[in-house]
């Protein structure tokens, strides 16, 4: 057996052996002399003239250039890759340092560089200005489009498709880098945001920013923050628009399906992970209705203890009062500030905290939120609700502090927000909510995330089997959502209505019955869609009036009870 091993080892590696002898007579030797008698055919053919001693000394250095920067790479192949520049003696592993962070094919750059310089260094502008190019763009979508690249693509999958987006091919002109500077450049000059705490910012390695989420612009306030260009984690529903899918991609966004175990997006998130690239999360998932920072869900911090990457918290101070959720524009006058923190060991704070025995991802998510909270403004959900023309505060306080009735408020648009059920009555002039009426509470003033907390407690659930229903409610659905981006079918409009078991949708005589068993998971897009993750696929109610907050509080405690 030793023996027939000894040989087999033989036999590999005398065919190694001729494979690279072959590759170098061809590649090194025989193609460079078709170029150079070429490129002196070209020359009798358009009579150029020999160029200067200049010209050729400048052909000269950039041959040298080439020829270091294509070794430099074959180098990396060997060491880093475990492999040679070959197709049939490929690198096992992927190599993105050195010169792979400036072109895909820095081997082909290097030779081309080399074989132009050739030219004027020997005197032939054939070659040089002629042969080369012609030859290099024919190879380019030929081989290297047709046939390398989708190679590459099927040895190393996704990372491979994140490196093809970041890196050029063969010239290093950033003009996807560029395009994104001028984007941002623009949303600056709508939006005024600053970034503090930069000395916190790792410029290079893989790095997970971590962030609060109050405002719709979140993902743009981001990018600036890293100081290079990040994936940011986004509901899959802004993608499933083409412009919008086209612009968020382009931007960095990574499509999220959160009513479901999105595989994909993970995987995409290790592909940047393997770059040492950046990574920005809004660890809350949900845009907060408040303004107050909630607990992320353990499953988050969970997977971020698996990512062992530096992680830096930010927040955005300022980003709710610049567009609270339930406001249907900005107050632009408001100006955002990234707060930066500083890097910390999640695993090692999230160790101490739990102690011995203790539940390790309730820790991180306890220490992620402590970590952002520390960095927020005290002041951030205290918010001047007259500044939002057509603002719908009902929507997060949809139960009445006073007597607890559900969705009994009603704003008037301008300044006064009351209940229908009883006398309560809050005056919204000069910021924060200032009671009214019934007038033995009249001067009680608190932020509308301090009369949520106010709000007394409903009955367990249901208690007495009753049901809650909403007309003008729009049925969104496609059973296939977790493995498409398409736009959702429209049932029409109905009534929706919630039992102690099942969720109703009438509409043009049709009744549509969702058993709660059968929901996996249930949140909120947008102020106005209650979303919900059945099996595989997405369903989606739009209400006219009712606050989706609302549903999907009464839901998650239906499950608690079941």
């Amino acid at each position: 057996m030793y023996r027939q091993k000894q040989e087999f080892l033989k036999v590999t590696s005398a065919r190694r052996l001729s494979i690279v002898v072959l590759n170098l007579l061809l590649f090194w030797c025989a193609f460079p002399a078709g170029l150079y008698y070429a490129g002196l055919w070209v020359d009798g053919l358009l009579e150029f003239r020999t160029p200067e001693p200049c010209v050729r000394g400048a052909g000269a250095l950039a041959a040298l250039l080439g020829l270091a920067i294509a070794m430099w790479a074959m180098v990396l192949l060997k060491t880093k890759g475990k492999g040679l520049p070959i197709s049939s003696l490929p690198p096992e592993r992927f190599v993105a340092v050195g010169p792979y962070r400036w072109f895909r094919h820095p081997i082909y750059t290097g030779y081309v560089f080399m074989a132009a310089g050739s030219g004027l260094a020997l005197g032939s502008k054939g070659l040089s200005l002629v042969v080369v190019p012609i030859v290099a763009v024919i190879w380019f979508f030929t081989w290297v489009k047709l046939y390398e690249e989708p190679m590459l693509v099927e040895r190393f999958g996704d990372q491979y498709r994140l490196y093809r987006t970041r890196v050029a091919a063969f010239v290093p002109i950033p003009v996807r880098a560029c395009v994104r500077q001028l984007v941002l450049f623009l949303f600056r000059i709508v939006f005024r945001i600053r970034v503090k705490g930069v000395e916190h910012v790792p410029r290079r390695g893989a790095s997970v920013f971590i962030s609060d989420h109050c405002s719709y612009p979140d993902f743009f306030f981001a990018q600036y923050v890293p100081g290079r260009s990040m994936a940011v984690p986004v509901t899959a529903e802004v993608f499933r628009g083409p412009a919008s899918r086209f612009f968020m991609k382009f931007m960095g966004a990574v499509p999220t399906r959160r009513f479901c175990a999105d595989s994909a997006a993970g995987k995409a998130l290790a592909a940047e992970f393997a770059l040492e690239g950046a990574v920005g999360i809004a660890v809350e998932g949900e845009r907060s209705w408040t303004g107050e920072m909630s607990v992320p869900a353990a499953g988050v911090a969970n997977n971020l203890l698996k990512f062992g990457c530096t992680i830096v918290p930010v927040a955005f101070r300022g980003s709710y009062r610049l567009w609270p959720r339930w406001a249907p524009r900005p107050d632009r006058s408001v100006r955002v500030t990234a707060q930066v923190g500083p890097a910390f060991d999640l695993a090692a704070e999230a160790e101490a905290r739990a102690g011995e025995g203790g539940d390790l991802s309730t820790a991180a998510a306890h220490v992620l939120r402590d970590r952002i909270a520390s960095l927020r403004d005290p002041e951030e959900p205290s918010v001047d609700i007259t500044r939002f023309p057509g603002a719908r505060p009902e929507l997060v306080l949809w139960r009445c502090p006073i007597c607890g009735t559900e969705e009994s408020l009603l704003f008037d648009g301008n300044r006064w927000l009351s209940c229908g059920a009883c006398t309560a009555r809050f005056d919204a002039a000069g910021g924060d909510l200032t009671l009214v009426t019934p007038e033995e509470r009249a001067g009680e003033r608190d932020t509308l995330a301090g009369w949520v907390r106010r709000s007394p407690e409903p009955p367990a659930p249901f208690a007495g089997g009753e049901a809650i229903a909403t007309a003008n409610c729009e049925l969104l659905a496609d059973p296939h959502a977790a493995h498409t981006m398409r736009r959702l079918e429209s049932k029409g409009v109905g009534t929706a209505t919630l039992f102690p078991h099942r969720l109703e949708w009438t509409g043009d005589g049709d009744v549509t019955v969702f058993p709660l068993s059968e929901i996996r998971s249930v949140t909120t897009e947008r102020n106005d869609t209650l979303q919900l993750g059945i099996g595989s696929g997405v369903v989606q109610l739009l209400f006219a009036r009712s606050s989706p907050w609302r549903w999907q509080w009464h839901l998650k405690n239906l499950h608690k009870e079941r």
